[in-house]
């Protein structure tokens, strides 16, 4: 769990601006054997849900949530395999 908490953490990161220091694999890649085991939109949307759960206990303002689940709602298709 400590490795996958640092590559989220690593990814998000970049994604939103920051150091570019994930060097992890491609979200397809990464998430093919989670596909082949069943993940599908409602694991997607249940993590995205508690980025937002997250991110609104941080007190960050509705405007850059809103910006950020737009970025990760890129990588759906990839995560999802499709």
């Amino acid at each position: 769990m400590e490795r996958l908490m640092g590559h989220q953490k690593a990814f998000l990161t970049m994604v939103l601006g920051g150091a570019k220091q994930y060097s992890g694999r491609g979200m397809r890649a990464a998430h093919a054997g989670l596909v082949e085991r069943g993940l599908n939109e409602s694991h997607f949307n249940a993590v995205a849900e508690n980025l937002v759960a997250t991110l609104q206990e941080l007190v960050v303002g509705q405007a850059e949530i809103e910006e950020i689940v737009a970025i990760v709602l890129t990588t759906k298709n990839d995560v999802l395999g499709l």
